[in-house]
C-alpha cells in the first residue's frame, strides 16, 4: 500500500515564489548604549575622583596638625631645658636657686572714675564699668608707679551746683609725694572763678589739666579739690588717668 505524501503549496506572483506561508523569525535587537548612560558613568567618575581626592586633602591636613603639633612639643621641651640650664648657670654663680621668669613688655596706664568723697583729696574707683589699672597700684586715693619714666597726666573735675555763690573760687590740684621731698610737690593746677552771674540759676563748669611729667618709682599721685560738695562723681564727667610715654 503506497502512502501518499502531501506537498506544500508554493505560490508565485510574477514568476517570484512566496514564501508568505511561513512566517519570518524576528531577529534579535542590538543594544545601542544611549547618551544618558554615557553621562551618568561620567558623572560616576566625577564622584569617584572628588572623593579621592577630598581623601588625600584631609590626609595631608592630618599630617601637617601631626607635624605642628610634633614641632610645638619639641620647642617647649628645648625651651625648658634653657630654663633649666640657665637657672643651673645662676645658682653656680650666686650659691642659690632663683627663678628666671620672662620678661613683660607692659605700658603702665590706669583711667580711674569718679568716688563720693568728703576730704578734700579725692576718691576714686579703680574697677568699675570703663575704670582700670596696668602695671600701676591704686591706694587710698593715690596712683602709685612702678617704674620711672615719662607719664602724661591728666585729669577732669565736673562742679555743679543749683544757685550761683559769687565770688565761689574753684580750684583743683594734682600733686605727687614722694621720699625724694619732705613735702607734697604740685604738679598742675587750676582755679575757675566768674563762672556764673545770675543767682538761683543752675550751673556746671568743666576743670580740666593734663602734662607730661618724669615721675619715679614709688611716687604717689593725688588729685585734690576745694569744694567737695559741688563735684559730680559721674563716671563721664570727672575722672583722672596717666600713661607711661
Amino acid at each position: 500500500m503506497e502512502q501518499s505524501y502531501k506537498t506544500p503549496h508554493v505560490y508565485s506572483v510574477d514568476g517570484n515564489p512566496s514564501f508568505s506561508q511561513y512566517p519570518i523569525r524576528p531577529s534579535c535587537p542590538v543594544l545601542v548604549p544611549t547618551l544618558k548612560k554615557q553621562n551618568t558613568d561620567r558623572i560616576k567618575a566625577c564622584v569617584i575622583l572628588i572623593l579621592i581626592l577630598a581623601l588625600i586633602i584631609l590626609v595631608l591636613l592630618a599630617c601637617g596638625i601631626f607635624f605642628i603639633f610634633n614641632l610645638r612639643s619639641q620647642i617647649e621641651k628645648i625651651t625648658q631645658k634653657q630654663i633649666k640650664e640657665a637657672e643651673g648657670q645662676h645658682a653656680k654663680f650666686t650659691g642659690h636657686k632663683q627663678p628666671i621668669k620672662p620678661s613683660e613688655n607692659i605700658r603702665e596706664a590706669a583711667h580711674l572714675t569718679g568716688k563720693s568723697s568728703a576730704a578734700n583729696t579725692l576718691l576714686w574707683d579703680d574697677t568699675k564699668d570703663i575704670a582700670f589699672t596696668r602695671g600701676v597700684r591704686y591706694k587710698d586715693g593715690g596712683l602709685i608707679i612702678n617704674e620711672t619714666g615719662l607719664f602724661f597726666i591728666y585729669s577732669k573735675i565736673y562742679f555743679r551746683n543749683l544757685i550761683c555763690v559769687k565770688d565761689l573760687e574753684l580750684e583743683q590740684t594734682l600733686f605727687v609725694r614722694t621720699s625724694r621731698y619732705p613735702k607734697d610737690m604740685i604738679l598742675m593746677e587750676t582755679k575757675k572763678n566768674k563762672y556764673c552771674v545770675v543767682k538761683d540759676t543752675v550751673w556746671y563748669i568743666n576743670s580740666y589739666q593734663a602734662g607730661i611729667f618724669k615721675l619715679h618709682n614709688g611716687d604717689h599721685i593725688y588729685v585734690n579739690v576745694s569744694n567737695t560738695n559741688l563735684v559730680s562723681f559721674d563716671q563721664t564727667k570727672t575722672f583722672f588717668g596717666l600713661y607711661k610715654l
